[in-house]
Parts: structure tokens; C-alpha cells; sequence
């Protein structure tokens, strides 16, 4: 197969370049190449993904410690229990130390301690007493806001006896587990077919990924937001862009299009994640449906660990359309360790470089054009249309100058380079859209314990993102040639679509936690930050701006928790509130119906909203604990759904101009979206390895962002938005878990639920306002598992499976998404090897995704019901044959691990 060919040079416009983006060019963290001169557009595609991954890759190690946004969320939680002699006496002064910390506590008259501000991670903890024996319990596992329960029995003794070491049991149930969370053991993932972390979250309950069920070109807008980032999957009914994002307590979600690339991280470079999909603490904000956490290394290391990771996907068969490949490989690497000559300084570093073509393809055929698109003869140029690199690098460092004190310092790296499939530019592939997107992060957070009970943290975030989507940097370029087309196929031109975005979010945050009593944990929590949002949609066409904007709207926040441990009957309530204040700090006409009188233009109202939020644990016996959690929540819309419209080169701005619209004009008063989340769930231990989770949820969302017409005093009528779209999401989670017994572990999740909106995309006006319908995105009964077998000789396997219900589509107008397509039926396997040679850990693995080849199809043609074939006698086979109405076929993919031992 030939070299893949991208769409343009490398980098956006002079202008946007001259602007916007000289600071990210001179800092080194986007490269910008301008064609030779004299070259012509079609030239000026080749080549460019290569030296964009290539140049992505030597800046990513100038990008991870040069800068400083916001909030700190749960990065730390709780140890507390119990020290006793073998008759259940209590020791009175025992010392319990977490090795590696430098942090402990001593047991009061009743033996009982707790030490808070505990790093999220795995450690080894001692007890110890005078007169009784030492005991170190390994592998104990703290969790983000969580308590983990320790109690020690040490041995009465008048002489010295041997340390005793035991390996941490998880108790029968987490007590204080008021709200539905999963964890992502990182661990397991290295041992499961997946690529990245996107595929793994796929098989968590209430969990699924955003399938498009239109084509391209029949989006609202003329699929021109085909493109914009978004995170791309719906928790719990959902739609894209209600989570948020916390890396190392430091939120990343990107607010002008909303969403974070999961796609592009890797378990390598995290110590561990944590998934909310339903209720949450008020620590949380900016989010309505799911909350998602990515921790690194958090605690000090005292030996370097290691690991390099390898795998392709060309191992022997016909890369391209047909082929066994689709041209994949993946190189990961990870290192951490104590920094050389400096006491308690460690440092953890990461990377991923990863390139696929992608499944879907375009073909290029020598007569083509010249015949008018009549000629399909000779051999034509395959294109990939959807291929995917991506290179993302972490970088963090840990200081501890003090017992009470810890300093670190982080951030991340990554550059994501794509292509998207349109069916209508199949034969003129190089007419389509690339998408670019750099972000970068940078923190610096203090933490520091004034007493046993009370601490602090201070955080300083700088996130950076920056988007763009063109088929040519250069306008000139989209004059050079003509648009023609057969009426099923575009013959030459491209597709009219240009966008240059950055957000740039720059604040603080505080919290405050203290354990003001053995029952009370008590936390303050503010932030504020502000964020350069700057948008540039162009008809490059025609040159002219459809927006153009740069505003500075800022927020702060504060919150108030208040973890209450009951002991003596062993619930956990969980109370709090949460004030949020937004201002977009724009200016905008009061009355949609006169826009055009400057005299009604006045400044936007800010935002400010209160979101009381509640848990409730109980625990029935030692084995089983009911919970309920209930809250409010609040998102403001991104920012592109607010400023739609604004164009800084209209005469009358900040009026918009109503007589020319690609899109929709933003009403000045937008408020937040709102939902109210009900969950009442179940944990039981059925038995020693079996661990049930039942859940039912509701939620209820209103003033959702949504299209009405308006019409101005002079008779014109435009598309506006506004706060007139609403959704209810009900159903059940069923969580099954089998730790590791008998050679094998597994878990099982399943979803029923129903999600009814008034309408399911933004730009498209409700077919009847005051009724809801199925969402695009529904599907009532989801399925996932993963069962994973070790065995002693090293060596094991682990199957993913899913099995979800077809996506609803509408054949009678007056009953919309009334029909379902097929279900959706996955099998996937990673099969490993483990050796050791050399004093290394070595790995040989073989992962193959859609084990069954299952041709999994994702939408159907209305009229007729299946894929591949509408009921229109006047549409040719060719067009109707969309491949993107199926999912990819079987991948066989092999690799190579080493790390130390």
C-alpha cells in the first residue's frame, strides 16, 4: 500500500499563526511548516502525517514542566482503624507508620487511629508498639475520598520477635461508598485487549461509547461540527460533553467544545483511575452525568521502575481495505524513580506514540476527474480517511522537603493528528477535513499538614488546547481547484470546512480539610480561573468569517463537605453544597427580535447557582450496605454553543448578523443546563470472591441547549439558541466481580435503562417541544465483561465481551426513533506469555479485537431498514454502500513488553 497522505501542511493560517498561535510556536509546543513555494494544494497534502507525529514527538520533551488551571479534587484519602494484643486489648501509643511517607499516627486510649492526606496509591503499613511485635500489612490500597479500614493485632512479647508480615484483605464491603464508583485497577489493564484507555471504559456500567448514526454531509450545519472534539462517550444517558475531567485533581475538560481526548491516554503513565457515573461530591463541578479521575504516581519511590511496551498489527497480511492490517503500531514507555543525589525528590515520566490508518479508505483513480467521475478504470491511489496518530507524554515530580510537607510538580504533552471519513468525498479523498489538536498541562501543587488532623492544598494549572480543522492552511488554496461533483460523489474540490480554536484556562484552588473529631472530616474547598477562548469558523470559500471571537469569561467556585463516620452503627453520610459563579463577560442585544438596535445591547447577566448534594451508606450486616445519593447539578454550555454566532468583523458587533447564518445566533441570556440525580443502590459479598452491585438511577435534566426559529421586527427569521431542551434518563445497574480464585478473575456489567429527549441534536429544531422522544444514542440493554485467566507457568489469557441493543432511527416522521437497527456483539482476546532473561521481565503477547469478525453495524438506511441499501431505485449501490455504517472487522495485533524485575 502507499504512504498515507494528509490534507495540508502542517499548521494553521498566516493570520491565526501571526496571532493566536505565536506563543505556542515560539514555546516549541507546535511546530509550523508553510508550503514550498511555488508547490500547488494537491502537493502540498503529501508527506504531512509523518512529519507531524515526528515533530509532536521531539517537542514533547520541552512541553511537560514549562507552564502552570484549577481545581484539587480528590487525590488523597483516609487510613484509619484499630491496634490490638491477641486478647483484643486494646494498645494505647502504638505507632502506625505508611512506609515511604514519612506520615503516621499513634493509637488513642481505645486503640484506635487515623491519618488523613494520604496519597492515592498502594503501600506497605507498620504497627508497632513497645513490648509486642512489629507487623507490616502490604498491598493496602487507598482510594480517592475513600477510608480504608486497617486493624492490627500484635503479639505480647518481653523479648524481640521476627517482624511479621501479611498481605492487606480487602474488607467484605467499602462502607463509605455512598455513590456509585469504578475503578480502573491499571494493573489489569495491562493484561487486557485494549488499546487505550476509551476501549476500557466501554465495559463499565452506565458507560457507553458515542456511535454517529448519519452521515457526514447530512448533519445539521452541513456536517461542519463533524469534527469538533468532544470526549465522545454518554454517561448514564447523557449526552457528549456532560463529564468532566480531573488529571491529578486538576480538571482538563475543554470548555469551549467540552470533553477531554481520552482516546489518546495510555495506563502507563497513571497510577490509577476512578469512574463516577451518577451521583457525586460537591468537590465536582462543571459536570452533570459522569466525573472522571486520571492520577500518576503520587508517592515517593526508593528503587527506578521501568517499562517498555511495543505492538503492530503488521504481521504478515495485506495492509489496506481487505487486508488483516490497518498499518497500526504503538510504542509506550514509562520510567520513574528517586532523582540522583537529592533526598526525597522522585521523578515519573511517560510516553505513547501511537498511528493507525484506520478501517475506512478513499481511492483516487487516474481518470477520474477528467471523465467527469464516469471513469473508475486503472489502479487507483488508496487514501486512509480515518486514520488516528497520537503522541502523549506525562512528566511529574515529587518533592517531600518536610515530614508535613509535599511539593509536585506535572503535567502533560499531547498532540492527536486525524482524518474523517466522509462517504460523499470517497473518490476525492484530499477534499475532507484533518483535525489537529495540541494540549498541554501544567500544575504546580502544594499539600501540607499543619497538625495530625488539618491540612491543606494549593494548586496552580495552566491547560492549553488548541484545535484545528481545514483540508488547507493556506486560503488561497481552496481557489486552486474548482468544486464539482456527480451529485453521489465529490469530483474535485473539498469540503467547507476551516476552524481555528484555543482555549487557554489559567486559575487556582484551594482546599481545606480537617478531621475536627473521629466522626467528622470536614473540607473547604475554592477555586477561580479565567480562559482565553478564542474561535475562527470560516467559509474558505468565499473568505469571509462565520465567527470570529476571542472573550475571557472566568468562574469561581466553592464548596462545603462534611463526611460524617457513624462507628458505633457504621453509616457514612456524605453532606455538602457547592456555589458556582460564571460570567462570560460578553456583551449582547436583550431581545432576540431586535438585534439590530444597538441601544439594546447591554452586558451579559453572570451566573450563579447553589448544588446541595447528599450520600447515605448503612450497612445491613458485615456483608451487604444499601446506599442513596441525590443531587443537583450544573454545567454551563461550552462555550461554542454560547458565543454561536459572534463575529468580531460584522459592522453592528456585538449584534450578530441575523441575515447571514451558518449554524445558529446564541440568545445573550443562556443560563447553565441542570439535571437532578436520584441513585439508590446495593453492594453484598456473595461469597469470599464474589462481590454483587445493584444500582437504579433517574435523572432528571432540564434547560438543555437546543434550535428554535426567531423572527426579528423586520420579518426576518433565523435559527437561535436557547434553554428549551430537557431529557429524563431511568434505569439499572447489575455489577458482578469475581477477584482472582482458581486461576481466573472476571466481572460482568449490565445496563437497562431508557433515555427520552426532546431532541437529540443541537442544531435541529424539537419535532414537538412539549414531548420527549428515544435519544440517537439509547440503547436499553448494554452488556459488558471481562474474564482474565493466570496460570503458575506464567502465562494466561483475558476475553473482553459486549453486547448492547442497535441504535433507534425513525422511518414515520410522526414517531421519531420508534425502529432499532441489529444489535452490537463484540469479542476480543489478549493472550500472554511471561519469561525472564537477563534479569528482566519479558513479555510476549498476541491481541486480537473482533475475535468473531462480527461485521457490527451501526445504522441503517431508514427507508429500508438495513445497511448498505436504501429503498430509492434512483441511488446507486456504490453510494448507498456506506462502510461506515459497519464497525471495523478482525485485528490481530503482537507485542512485546520488558520491565525490571
Amino acid at each position: 500500500m502507499r504512504p498515507r497522505t494528509p490534507n495540508a501542511s502542517r499548521g494553521p493560517s498566516k493570520r491565526w499563526e501571526d496571532g493566536l498561535m505565536s506563543s505556542i510556536r515560539t514555546r516549541g509546543f507546535i511546530c509550523l511548516r508553510r508550503p514550498a513555494s511555488g508547490g500547488t494544494a494537491q502537493s502540498d497534502q503529501r508527506g504531512r502525517r509523518m512529519r507531524s507525529v515526528t515533530k509532536a514527538w521531539a517537542a514533547a520533551a520541552l512541553a511537560v514542566l514549562l507552564i502552570l488551571g484549577q481545581a484539587a479534587a480528590q487525590t488523597t484519602g483516609k487510613i484509619a482503624g484499630r491496634v490490638t494484643d491477641e486478647n483484643d486489648e486494646a494498645i494505647v501509643g502504638a505507632n502506625v507508620l505508611v512506609k515511604g511517607l514519612r506520615t503516621g499516627a499513634s493509637s488513642d486510649l481505645d486503640g484506635y487511629f487515623f491519618i488523613v492526606n494520604v496519597p492515592v496509591g498502594t503501600y506497605t503499613v507498620t504497627a508497632s508498639a513497645l513490648g509486642h511485635q512489629t507487623v507490616d500489612i502490604e498491598r493496602v490500597k487507598v482510594r480517592p475520598g475513600m477510608t480504608t479500614r486497617l486493624d492490627f493485632t500484635l503479639r505480647t512479647s518481653a523479648v524481640m520477635l521476627e517482624e511479621v508480615t501479611v498481605t492487606y484483605e480487602a474488607p467484605q464491603i467499602q462502607v463509605d461508598r455512598t455513590f456509585k464508583v469504578q475503578e480502573l485497577d491499571v494493573g489489569e489493564l495491562r493484561t487486557m485487549p485494549v488499546v487505550d484507555i476509551s476501549q476500557a471504559l466501554e465495559l463499565q456500567a452506565g458507560v457507553t461509547r458515542n456511535i454517529e448514526t448519519t452521515p457526514v454531509s447530512s448533519r445539521p450545519v452541513f456536517g461542519q461540527f463533524a469534527t469538533i472534539p468532544t470526549d465522545g462517550f454518554h454517561f448514564r444517558g447523557g449526552r457528549e460533553g456532560e463529564a468532566n475531567f480531573y488529571f491529578d485533581g486538576v480538571p482538563v475538560r475543554d470548555d469551549l467544545w467540552g470533553g477531554f481526548d481520552i482516546q489518546a491516554l495510555s495506563a502507563e503513565g497513571l497510577d490509577n483511575l476512578t469512574v463516577y457515573s451518577g451521583t457525586f461530591g460537591p468537590e465536582f463541578g462543571d459536570a452533570m452525568s459522569g466525573v472522571m479521575l486520571f492520577n500518576t504516581l503520587s508517592r515517593p519511590e526508593r528503587t527506578y521502575r521501568w517499562r517498555l511496551t511495543g505492538q503492530t498489527d503488521r504481521v504478515g497480511g495485506k495492509t489496506g481495505p481487505g487486508g488483516g492490517s490497518d498499518d497500526t503500531w504503538q510504542g509506550e514507555a514509562s520510567l520513574s524513580g528517586p532523582v540522583p543525589m537529592v533526598n526525597n525528590l522522585t521523578f515519573a515520566l511517560s510516553s505513547r506514540l501511537y498511528s493507525t490508518d484506520g478501517y475506512l479508505y478513499g481511492y483516487i483513480y487516474p481518470n477520474y476527474v477528467d471523465s467527469e467521475g464516469a471513469d473508475k478504470s486503472g489502479d487507483p491511489e488508496v487514501v486512509p480517511m480515518q486514520f488516528y496518530d497520537v503522541t502523549f507524554n506525562t512528566g511529574k515530580l515529587l518533592y517531600q522537603p518536610r515530614k508535613n510537607m509535599r511539593l509536585s510538580l506535572g503535567g502533560f504533552y499531547g498532540h492527536t493528528n486525524r482524518g474523517l471519513y466522509s462517504h460523499f468525498f470517497k473518490y476525492n479523498p484530499y477534499g475532507t477535513p484533518q483535525v489537529e489538536l495540541d494540549q498541554n498541562l501544567g500544575y504546580i501543587k502544594l499539600n501540607h499538614a499543619i497538625s495530625d488532623r488539618t491540612y491543606y492544598n494549593i494548586t496552580l494549572s495552566r491547560y492549553d488546547r488548541i484545535f484545528l480543522s481545514r483540508v488547507y492552511d493556506n486560503l488561497a488554496d481552496y481557489l486552486t481547484i474548482p468544486q464539482n461533483s456527480t451529485g453521489e460523489f465529490s469530483i474535485s474540490g473539498e469540503d467547507w470546512v476551516y476552524f481555528e480554536s484555543r482555549y487557554l484556562r489559567s486559575g487556582g484552588s484551594l482546599e481545606l480539610a480537617t478531621q475536627a473529631d473521629d466522626r467528622n472530616l470536614v473540607r473547604f474547598g475554592a477555586t477561580y480561573d479565567e480562559a482565553l477562548t478564542k474561535l475562527r469558523r470560516l467559509n474558505p470559500d468565499g473568505f469571509s468569517e462565520i465567527e470570529d471571537y476571542s472573550y475571557i469569561p472566568f468562574k469561581a467556585s466553592a464548596y462545603l463537605a462534611d463526611k460524617m463516620e457513624f462507628n458505633s452503627i457504621g453509616m457514612i453520610l456524605n453532606i455538602g453544597l457547592r456555589a458556582d459563579y460564571i460570567d462570560p463577560n460578553r456583551s449582547f442585544p436583550a431581545d432576540l427580535t431586535n438585534t439590530q438596535d444597538v441601544s439594546t445591547v447591554k452586558d451579559v447577566d453572570p451566573s450563579f447557582f447553589l448544588s446541595p448534594r447528599i450520600g447515605i451508606s448503612y450497612p445491613v450486616s458485615d456483608k451487604a450496605a444499601f446506599r442513596f445519593g441525590y443531587g443537583h447539578y450544573y454545567q454551563y454550555p461550552n462555550f461554542y454553543k454560547v458565543y454561536q454566532g459572534a463575529n468580531l468583523k460584522y459592522p453592528n458587533y456585538p449584534s450578530p448578523n441575523i441575515y447571514s447564518v451558518t449554524g445558529a445566533i446564541a440568545a445573550g441570556d443562556i443560563k447553565e443546563e441542570r439535571t437532578i440525580n436520584y441513585e439508590a443502590g446495593l453492594q453484598a459479598r456473595l461469597s469470599d470472591v464474589l462481590k454483587l452491585d445493584l444500582t437504579g438511577f433517574y435523572r432528571k435534566t432540564s434547560d438543555l441547549i437546543g434550535t428554535l426559529v426567531v423572527e426579528d421586527r423586520s420579518g426576518a427569521r433565523f435559527p437561535a439558541l436557547d434553554n428549551i431542551n430537557y431529557a429524563t434518563v431511568k434505569g439499572i445497574e447489575l455489577t458482578l466481580r469475581k477477584s482472582f480464585s482458581s486461576s481466573f478473575s472476571a466481572f460482568i456489567n449490565y445496563t437497562f435503562s431508557q433515555t427520552l429527549v426532546s431532541s437529540s441534536l443541537l442544531f435541529e429544531q424539537p419535532t414537538d417541544v412539549s414531548r420527549t422522544f428515544l435519544a440517537d444514542w439509547d440503547q436499553p440493554h448494554v452488556f459488558s465483561g471481562s474474564v482474565a485467566f493466570r496460570f503458575p507457568s506464567e502465562w494466561g489469557f483475558t476475553l473482553n465481551g459486549g453486547l448492547s441493543s442497535g441504535f433507534p432511527y425513525t422511518f414515520n416522521a410522526f414517531a421519531p426513533n420508534e425502529e432499532r437497527g441489529p444489535m452490537q456483539i463484540n469479542l476480543d482476546v489478549y493472550a500472554y506469555k511471561d519469561f525472564g532473561f537477563f534479569g528482566l521481565k519479558e513479555r510476549l503477547f498476541l491481541q486480537v479485537n473482533n475475535l468473531i469478525n462480527r461485521p457490527n453495524v451501526w445504522w441503517v438506511y431508514a427507508d429500508s431498514g438495513k445497511p448498505g441499501e436504501d429503498a430509492s431505485p434512483a441511488t446507486s449501490y456504490d453510494y448507498t454502500n456506506n462502510p461506515a455504517m459497519w464497525g471495523p472487522g478482525r485485528r490481530i495485533q503482537v507485542g512485546l513488553s520488558l520491565w525490571a524485575q
